[in-house]
């Protein structure tokens, strides 16, 4: 698995975004103006979206989230390809 890490000006509300895109990566949008442990626990966070492949589910995004404040991440990241870009 491929994923683009771009640190980048965001919404103060926002720590970071995922986007999946066509050609089977993904990339997380990492709000550069956030401390480097909340950019952490940002990234952690999407990864949770990805491993739970939530692009193609049916529940509304507010009981998505509920279900990942309460769970851990419990993929291997060994497997993952990240690349960084800051913009």
């Amino acid at each position: 698995m491929n994923i683009n890490l771009i640190y980048t000006a965001l919404r103060p509300s926002q720590t970071a975004v995922v986007h999946a895109n066509d050609d089977g990566t993904y990339t997380i949008l990492v709000n550069s103006n956030k401390s480097k442990q909340k950019q952490i626990k940002g990234v952690l966070h999407e990864l949770q979206h990805i491993n739970n492949d939530d692009f193609y589910t049916e529940l509304q995004a507010d009981i998505i989230e509920r279900i990942l404040h309460n769970q851990q991440l419990k993929e291997d990241l060994d497997h993952i390809n990240f690349y960084y870009h800051v913009i």
